[in-house]
């Protein structure tokens, strides 16, 4: 199993074209005919089982309306009692006449009940108690109790009709009745009460289950009311609502419903699948093991060959996935003589190590290029030339008691001096400062507003290294642009903070300021300057494409620029930063 597994992983879509090619030719014909002769046979038998079942069940319809029809005659048998005429006619006169009187139709409801099989008990609902109580809580009861149990006023549309199946445990713990209601109507057309025939719902429906055990029945009357049921869980009750399509749909039950013509029921069935299915089983169970051996016999070869032919693919595809991973020195054995697959495996090889020499060599010249124009900007300018003027220029002031002179041409030495330096790119923390610090020095001397200048940078940072020159240009950009309408309260500041993330620690680098803010559509690259685009352009040459500048509107106003640097912080971490970066820069192609 564990080398199927393996076997799997391979190109999914031909290993399964294979699977399905040896397997599907081999089993095509027995299925077409298995399923040909198994659906002929299973609708013949459905067809002779459902009209089995439709007479067995007109048959039981018919016996229950006659159980129905002999309720109901008990029914009206009881109403037209000349002794229950004759008491309910007249109101007792006192509670002796009461107690004797109740008692003796107490007796003669009980006498009928014996007369019907399957009659549980009778109620009678009159106002004929008055204000007497009966000696008996189940069998008398004020008029006002129907009214109350919700099913009085249909007698207004009805003189008798029937109760769906209700739980009353007063009546018969355990037990739901169906009861049939009838009005008692006097000699002068009067009424004087109501009749309530109980029949226990399972006495109803065993009338139908008696010719065929294991299906479920709903009883409506002549009004569609549902009158008894018992259904499989989650079904409802009702048998005509569309939630109870849906709630059959894809159930183990199909319905069948009576016809028999009666006017007081209508039966609906629902009867298992499995009685359907049973008569098919046997010849199912043949073609699924005719199938399944078959199947069983294939999976091998299938496996055997989709191994021989995917086998290489799956080594080339493993040698594509080191490659995206930046591996060049990755390479594919050819395990086959086949042709078709040596000439891959070749190609594959010859490709990757033909990329590995153009990212080398285009690496090397991007690098090369730009020291070279790093190097040709620093030789534009003779440093010890320049450096030897200015001072002569200081003292030069200083001989002429040009004391501000002396002093802005003594920072414009220092500014040059920092950021030429020894030709290098980096600086460390402190430097970049000074260098920050010469650049607001100047601009304060010629500036007619003063500016407000801070650092925030902790001590231990001063001496990690950064790229040269990266915080003068967004200086410059506050002072010029930013405080070119603001003569009061001018602020700029720069902070350097350590953001430690596990193993991918950085810089962030802020530049803020107070000023008027950034002009609309300047988070387009084209619209940020060549100073910006320069700065962002060094970031991620020597400290690769995952750092870089953020210009952003200030909370407060003014703008604020982030910059995310690595964190370097000597020489020697220096040197394997760089080594890591170019295998990054191999890792994506230059």
């Amino acid at each position: 199993m564990a080398i199927m597994r393996r076997r799997l992983k391979v190109p999914t879509r031909l290993f399964t074209l294979m699977v399905l090619c040896f397997v599907g030719f081999n089993g095509l014909f027995l299925l077409l005919s298995g399923i040909v002769y198994y659906g002929t046979y299973s609708d013949i038998a459905n067809r002779e089982i459902r009209m089995t079942k439709k007479e067995l069940l007109d048959v039981s319809s018919e016996k229950l309306s006659s159980y129905v029809s002999g309720i109901q005659d008990s029914a009206r048998f009881v109403v037209t009692n000349a002794l229950i005429q004759s008491y309910l006619s007249d109101s007792p006169k006192s509670r002796f006449e009461f107690v004797t009187e109740s008692r003796d139709l107490y007796e003669e409801f009980l006498k009928l009940a014996s007369l019907r099989s399957g009659l549980y008990s009778i109620e009678l609902y009159t106002n004929w108690i008055g204000s007497y109580t009966p000696f008996q809580d189940r069998f008398l009861h004020p008029l006002a109790d129907a009214e109350e149990e919700g099913w009085l006023a249909r007698l207004d549309r009805a003189d008798g009709f029937w109760l769906p199946a209700h739980d009353d445990p007063a009546l018969a713990a355990g037990k739901r009745m169906v009861g049939y209601v009838q009005r008692i109507i006097g000699n002068k057309g009067e009424s004087l009460g109501i009749i309530k025939i109980n029949i226990p719902e399972a006495d109803l429906l065993l009338q139908l289950a008696k010719n065929d055990e294991g299906s479920f029945f709903v009883l409506r009357d002549s009004g569609g009311n549902v009158i008894a049921s018992a259904l499989p869980e989650g079904l409802p009750a009702d048998p005509s609502s569309e939630e109870y399509a849906r709630a059959l749909h894809g159930t183990d039950y199909t319905v069948i419903e009576s016809d028999s013509g009666s006017e007081y029921w209508t039966v609906r069935q629902l009867i298992s699948k499995d009685v359907f299915g049973q008569s098919g089983k046997r010849i199912q169970t043949i073609i699924i093991v005719l199938l399944s051996v078959l199947i069983a016999l294939s999976i091998p070869l299938a496996l055997w060959v989709s191994k021989k032919l995917t086998s290489p693919i799956h080594r080339i595809v493993e040698g594509m996935k080191s490659l995206e991973k930046g591996d060049f020195g990755v390479r594919v054995e050819a395990v086959t003589t086949t042709h078709e697959y040596a000439y891959l495996t070749t190609s594959f090889n010859r490709m990757v190590q033909r990329l590995k020499d153009l990212i080398g060599r285009l690496n090397e010249e991007h690098r090369s290029r730009r020291e070279s124009e790093l190097q040709l900007l620093q030789s534009h300018i003779k440093p010890h030339f320049l450096y030897n003027t200015l001072d002569l220029i200081h003292w030069k002031a200083l001989d002429h008691d040009a004391q501000e002179i002396s002093r802005m041409v003594l920072q414009l030495s220092k500014l040059f001096r920092l950021g030429l330096g020894n030709g290098n790119w980096y600086a460390t923390i402190r430097d970049e400062l000074a260098h920050a610090r010469c650049y607001m020095a100047i601009q304060g001397y010629r500036s007619k507003f003063p500016i407000d200048y801070r650092e925030d940078v902790p001590r231990e940072l001063l001496d990690c290294l950064v790229p040269k020159i990266i915080l003068q240009p967004f200086l410059e950009n506050a002072v010029i642009h930013g405080f070119r309408q603001k003569r009061e309260g001018a602020a700029v500041g720069v902070s350097f903070e350590l953001r430690e993330s596990g193993a991918d620690s950085c810089l962030v680098v802020t530049v803020a300021d107070n000023g008027s803010g950034l002009p609309e559509g300047f988070e387009s690259r084209e619209r940020r300057g060549i100073g910006i685009r320069n700065i962002e352009d060094r970031i991620q040459l020597y400290c690769g494409p995952r750092y870089g500048v953020k210009v952003k509107p200030g909370e407060a106003g003014g703008t604020t620029v982030v910059m995310t640097l690595p964190l370097i912080r000597d020489e020697e971490e220096l040197e394997q930063w760089r080594k890591g970066l170019s295998h990054e820069y191999d890792s994506l192609g230059g």
